[in-house]
């Protein structure tokens, strides 16, 4: 049983198989109808093209062969002749002329040496006879030269009248030369061009006609294989139905030969077997009524056409349950890309929540150090105001002490010590600039200067403390024998500014 089921199952997938071929068929035949349907007006102007690119062809072709026929060939040899004739008479005129040229030099050459001797035979003064007889010679010489000047001047005025015509025939045929060879170069391309597009299209004829041989050779395949699978088929539809026949037959001889011997079993069997078969034939029933159900409703009593047309409808449901298929696939690929679209979007939104909150974390911090900032600022302010303050203070103190400094006595009685010494006056004066306000900038000097002075005035109570105590010791001694005068001594500032400063 088991090879029968295999076969009926192969039957079933070659069956498939072959519906589907079909299909395929008719769906390529109505492609292939539609798209010759399609390519009908291509195909029309390229033949309307190939055959007015053929007649060109044609034409050039018969051109050519005129061109080279005999009474052409014949035509060109002539005229090339003509032309080499006329070439030959052309440098043979020129020799001509360039020897008539040479020799009209020399006569004006000679001419002048006439013409000189004539001038240097009246210079010499000459007799009346001679110069008569030396002026008609030279008339008669002059008349047969100008004769002579004449006949090669015509011959001249010839050779260049027929150097022009000839030069304007050869300028004719060289433009008729040139005009043949652009118009040949022209039928050339023209020619090229129309062999491309003729080579084309034998291309695309032979890739259709290579196309259509094995569409053809598929479809002689996919004929002969539904072929030999449908002979196949009927062999083993006849094989079935002998072996029904013969199941049949034997039934019958064995129903004929065991009615004497019945038994309950069998008695069984038979109920069943003929409750079986009530069931097919009810079945049976079935199916003719639905199909009549389908005729009257479809219309159509011929079950070839019922065939064809369900055949029509199911093919055009696989179509749209394919289309459908792919919608539905578009709707999957769709909706995954919303959902990662949203997705993405939802880590957008968290990213940028994190961030808003980092950036409102950082304006905090950032609040933080500049109300610290804004302290610092203030308290720094509030320092450099003391600072300040206390600047002003000692700056004013400073200037002060050098006001009071500058404008004493000190300064009085100092300035001839310094002009005494040839010393310059005091440096504070020309560091400042002769201005007495102390500022922030000169300040320094005026403590360096100051502090110079100090000790200088140290130095100089110093000293002045020495003396008087060597003057003291000096009135509790007796007085030496007196020596020469000594100079006086220098001023001194009196003791009470040194006390001061």
């Amino acid at each position: 049983m088991s090879a029968p089921n295999d076969d009926m199952e192969m039957e079933k997938i070659a069956e498939d198989e072959l519906s589907k071929l079909q299909r395929q068929y008719r769906v390529m035949e109505l492609e292939r109808g539609a798209v010759s349907a399609s390519a009908r007006p291509a195909l029309r102007l390229q033949r309307q093209m190939v055959s007015t690119l053929s007649a060109q062809l044609e034409n050039i072709m018969l051109e050519l062969k005129l061109t080279n026929s005999t009474s052409n060939v014949l035509e060109n040899a002539k005229t090339r002749e003509k032309i080499l004739t006329l070439l030959k008479e052309h440098e043979k005129y020129s020799a001509e002329v360039r020897e008539h040229r040479s020799n009209i030099a020399e006569l004006n050459f000679l001419l002048k040496q006439v013409q000189k001797e004539i001038k240097a035979l009246k210079s010499k003064g000459s007799t009346v006879d001679k110069e008569c007889a030396l002026e008609l010679m030279n008339q008669g010489m002059v008349a047969q030269l100008e004769n002579r000047l004449d006949t090669a001047m015509k011959k001249f005025n010839a050779a260049n009248s027929d150097n022009y015509a000839m030069r304007l025939q050869i300028d004719c045929l060289l433009r008729d030369r040139q005009f043949f060879n652009t118009m040949w170069r022209k039928q050339l391309r023209r020619l090229m061009a129309g062999k491309a597009q003729l080579l084309e299209l034998v291309e695309q004829a032979i890739g259709a006609h290579e196309l259509r041989e094995e569409s053809c050779a598929r479809l002689h395949a996919l004929r002969e294989q539904a072929a030999q699978q449908y002979r196949k088929h009927c062999l083993e539809v006849r094989e079935l139905q002998r072996q029904l026949e013969h199941s049949v037959k034997l039934e019958q001889f064995l129903r004929t030969k065991g009615t004497v011997r019945l038994t309950a079993a069998d008695a069984r069997a038979e109920a069943r077997r003929q409750h079986r078969h009530e069931l097919e034939a009810h079945a049976y029933n079935n199916h003719i009524n639905i199909l009549d159900a389908i005729k009257e409703f479809t219309g159509e009593q011929e079950l070839g056409r019922l065939r064809q047309e369900f055949t029509r409808r199911e093919e055009e449901n696989y179509a749209l349950f394919n289309y459908v298929n792919e919608l539905h696939a578009e709707l999957t690929a769709l909706a995954d890309s919303v959902n990662q679209l949203n997705d993405a979007i939802d880590d957008e939104k968290a990213k940028h929540e994190a961030r808003m909150s980092k950036q409102q974390d950082t304006v905090e911090s950032l609040r933080d150090e500049l109300a610290q900032l804004r302290e610092a600022r203030e308290s720094a302010q509030l320092h450099c105001a003391t600072s300040e303050n206390a600047l002003d203070a000692l700056l004013r103190q400073v200037r002060e002490l050098a006001q009071h400094w500058i404008g004493s006595r000190f300064l009085t009685v100092e300035l001839p010590c310094y002009r005494a010494c040839e010393c310059e006056s005091l440096p504070l004066l020309k560091l400042v600039g002769g201005a007495l306000d102390a500022s922030a900038s000169s300040a320094r000097l005026y403590l360096t200067s100051l502090e110079h002075r100090l000790r200088e005035m140290v130095d100089l109570i110093k000293m002045d403390e020495a003396l008087q105590r060597h003057a003291d010791a000096k009135a509790r001694t007796p007085p030496p024998p007196r020596r020469a005068r000594r100079a006086p001594p220098s001023p001194r500032p009196p003791r009470s500014l040194l006390a001061h400063a």
